[in-house]
């Protein structure tokens, strides 16, 4: 969701909620917008997690590459892969599953991998992201919306010009 509407106003998010069997998701933390920097769709509607349509990326490790799909919903760590296996800790490449461009980094994980960058827009606009590291088994391997990323890497000074700010 952007902070503003088409007419330049403040959005005010409202906070819907939806029961999904045990667990009530707050559906301000569900993605159902995400693309590559060439402006591709990541989710995909054969991808269902949890009721949603999940995220589908292409994974590569070493010569060996599948797809892998993610869950929509923000602190979810769900995720089931495709023609590749993964171990705890490897570092992994994602990429778009339609053009195969390397999905960028925003900045490094606390682990010592990255923090790679999923749009919400077709643009490619880094104030409108969603961020997961691509350690397998990392705190930080789940999604995150870009305002949470912002506010981790901002307090590190990880973001260029946001050094000296809390």
């Amino acid at each position: 969701m952007t902070r503003f509407n088409s007419k330049g106003m403040w959005r005010i998010p409202s906070v819907k909620k939806k029961k999904k069997g045990d667990q009530t998701i707050d559906e301000d933390m569900v993605i159902k917008q995400c693309y590559c920097p060439n402006g591709h769709d990541l989710i995909n509607n054969k991808v269902n997690v949890r009721g949603y349509k999940g995220i589908l990326l292409k994974v590569k490790k070493g010569k060996d590459e599948g797809l892998m799909a993610l869950s929509p919903i923000c602190g979810d760590k769900s995720k089931y892969t495709i023609d590749i296996d993964l171990s705890e800790g490897e570092i992994i490449e994602l990429l778009c599953p339609d053009c195969n461009v390397p999905l960028p980094v925003y900045a490094p994980c606390d682990c010592g991998a990255d923090m790679i960058t999923l749009f919400c827009d077709k643009h490619g606009n880094f104030c409108n992201c969603i961020g997961i590291c691509n350690r397998v088994g990392c705190s930080h391997s789940e999604i995150k919306k870009g305002s949470d990323l912002f506010n981790i890497y901002r307090r590190r000074g990880e973001i260029r010009g946001t050094e000296g700010y809390l």
